[in-house]
C-alpha cells in the first residue's frame, strides 16, 4: 500500500475508537513512549522492532495531527521547506544548524 492510501485508513482507525477528539497531550506521551522503543530497538540492532517502531511513530503522529486540525504532509513539506537551504556542519553524525 502507498502512503496516500494508509494515511486515510489510519485517520479512520482513530475516528472509529474516538480517538480524533481527545485530548492531544496523550498522544505526545504515546509518541515518547515509541521513540523509547526505537531507541531500545536500535541500540539492540533488532531491525523488525525499529520498523515496527518507526510505524508505530508515523501513526501516532497523524493521529496528533488528526486530533490538532493539521495534515501530516503539509508539515512534512513545511519542515522539508525550512531545511532545504539551510547551512550547517556535521558534528558527531548529527546536521548542526549555522547560527543566523
Amino acid at each position: 500500500m502507498t502512503f496516500k492510501e494508509l494515511k486515510p485508513l489510519i485517520e479512520q482507525w482513530f475516528i472509529d475508537r474516538d480517538l480524533h477528539t481527545k485530548e492531544s497531550g496523550r498522544q505526545l506521551i504515546k509518541l515518547q513512549e515509541e521513540v523509547l522503543e526505537l531507541k531500545q530497538a536500535y541500540t539492540h540492532k533488532n531491525r523488525a522492532e525499529v520498523i515496527d517502531a518507526i510505524g508505530d511513530i508515523t501513526v501516532v503522529l497523524i493521529g496528533f495531527c488528526l486530533q490538532q486540525g493539521l495534515d501530516y504532509e503539509a508539515c512534512i513539506e513545511a519542515a522539508y521547506h525550512e531545511i532545504k537551504n539551510r547551512k550547517g556542519k556535521v558534528v558527531n553524525g548529527i546536521f548542526v544548524k549555522e547560527e543566523k
